[in-house]
């Protein structure tokens, strides 16, 4: 009764919300590629227990985030190592699919403002290799155009974070299931919006609430052999997605628990569910 009610509460912002997103993607509003902050990290973030801390430096090393720790928020900077803890525990014994030209090519779909570009990116490149791997990685985001206090649009924030993973990591606001790319290694989804009340909160337009089409899009660039890796909220939406991807021609490889602690606000991940797939 409960989901009920804040589904029917959140149908109310559908009318502002289409007022609203039709008006920023007409503006394209864009400042620039904005500069990112650099916080302190100190020895240790606050919240971290001894066991994160050392599993945050442990993740630090091996994925190389010096870069990143130098040119990020805190919150940023834990959020990476979250993805990168995530990743290591969903994928673990998974081997990552890899093009014959030895480039690993892979697509983010919803990637907001992108601020976990390096992890992913150095997770793609160094898992289950000795030598790092290249990686072409695109983030696309359709709604780009949202503009920041600072007076830069998200997608002037995600091109920062895009620059900092990498030459061949970018990003593009546009709607997945109708840009055109070649075949792909492999897709992420983090968070994909698979009811109508997570994609209104966000602040979309009903008119772009397509869970079918999203993941058949999916099927439809992963190439044979490849990887589809999608993050859920909750079990109702992994439930969700489950049913979406039965449809389509995609395997089960493997599913695990996103639960972390190493971001601040790790007791609202603990329902948060990631699932692999492996395209037929």
């Amino acid at each position: 009764m409960a989901g009920i009610v804040k589904t029917a509460v959140s149908i109310l912002r559908a009318p502002g919300n289409a007022i609203a997103f039709r008006l920023r993607s007409r503006l394209r509003w864009s400042k620039g590629v904005a500069a990112l902050p650099h916080e302190d990290k100190g020895e240790r973030l606050g919240w971290l227990t001894c066991e994160g801390h050392a599993r945050a430096q442990d993740l630090e090393a091996r994925f190389d985030l010096a870069a990143l720790r130098q040119r990020s928020s805190r919150l940023v900077f834990a959020e990476n190592l979250a993805l990168l803890d995530s990743l290591s525990r969903l994928l673990e014994g998974t081997v990552l699919p890899v093009s014959e030209d030895g480039v690993l090519r892979a697509v983010d779909v919803g990637s907001g403002v992108f601020q976990y570009a390096t992890a992913l990116q150095r997770y793609l490149a160094g898992s289950g290799t000795t030598r790092l791997r290249r990686v072409v990685l695109r983030g696309i985001e359709v709604d780009g155009h949202g503009i920041y206090r600072d007076g830069h649009s998200r997608s002037d924030h995600a091109r920062a974070h895009a620059a900092l993973a990498g030459d061949d990591v970018h990003f593009q606001v546009g709607d997945f299931t109708a840009v055109r790319l070649p075949e792909q290694d492999l897709v992420t989804m983090w968070f994909p919006f698979v009811t109508r009340y997570s994609l209104l909160q966000w602040g979309l337009p009903l008119s772009l609430f397509a869970p079918r089409e999203l993941f058949q899009r999916a099927a439809q660039i992963v190439r044979p052999g490849g990887l589809l890796v999608v993050a859920s909220q909750t079990e109702i939406e992994a439930l969700a997605v489950e049913r979406l991807v039965q449809e389509l021609p995609f395997t089960h490889v493997t599913s695990a628990s996103l639960a972390t602690d190493l971001v601040p606000y790790g007791e609202r991940t603990l329902g948060r569910l990631g699932a692999v797939y492996r395209r037929n």
